[in-house]
């Protein structure tokens, strides 16, 4: 009797293993897939954790270079000013040749020159180890940004009459073409007359708003740390 009783309760404790490994292996996956969810939730709070403590010392250090050379901020404008100009050199190409004997393919000519040229006097004109700019560079700088912006509005003034004109004498032909470049022509010399101008009133008082720019706090927060426990400096008998 003794041993039938052993051989049923092993037979039990055999059924109440097999029933404990099939809840584990029917619970595991569940378990698994819940902590993956809280691994991918902690990991995408780090990454956002991480951005911003990023941007705000990218933002900062930029502020930083802007304390030092607030005139870089006049050149980024001057910077525009020559691309706009470069990018609408195909548009006044296809303005046409009747216009050539008003000097507009000088005064294109010129302005493109002086688009490349002014950028190099510009950076002549406020060397990195030197506190103060070099005067001649500087009105060569002013003087290049004058004449560009005189033969913009010349241009201007040149094909918005003209255009207003031609348009009730070309063939509706021609004047369809010339409609896809004449107005982005007309368009892009106002542009650019308007950001030299911009950039030649940002670099005759950039440190007037050099000193506002010096008021921003960029200095860096550095955790403090307290001693909370004193330190006992008697000598111990």
């Amino acid at each position: 009797m003794a041993e039938n009783e052993n051989v049923k309760d092993e037979v039990v404790e055999e059924q109440v293993e097999e029933l404990e490994t099939t809840e584990n292996a029917t619970e595991t996956p569940e378990v698994a897939e819940g902590a993956e969810d809280v691994e991918l939730c902690e990991k995408k709070e780090s990454k956002l954790s991480n951005v911003f403590p990023y941007i705000k010392e990218k933002c900062r250090k930029f502020v930083v270079k802007l304390k030092r050379r607030p005139m870089n901020i006049a050149f980024f404008v001057l910077i525009v000013s020559s691309l706009i100009y470069l990018l609408e050199l195909g548009n006044f190409s296809q303005t046409g040749l009747e216009f050539s004997k008003s000097g507009v393919p000088i005064s294109i000519f010129v302005n493109t020159l002086f688009c490349i040229l002014v950028l190099l006097l510009f950076m002549y004109s406020f060397p990195k180890r030197e506190k103060k700019p070099k005067v001649v560079m500087l009105v060569l700088t002013f003087v290049f940004m004058a004449v560009m912006i005189t033969l913009d509005i010349l241009l201007y003034v040149n094909w918005s009459g003209e255009w207003a004109h031609v348009v009730d004498t070309w063939e509706p032909a021609d004047v369809a073409l010339r409609e896809k470049y004449m107005p982005a022509a007309i368009i892009g010399t106002l542009l650019h007359a308007v950001f030299v101008a911009v950039a030649a009133l940002l670099t005759a008082t950039y440190p007037l708003y050099g000193k506002l720019i010096n008021k921003i706090n960029t200095k860096k927060e550095i955790a403090s740390t307290d001693m909370k426990e004193e330190i006992d400096t008697s000598e111990e008998g």
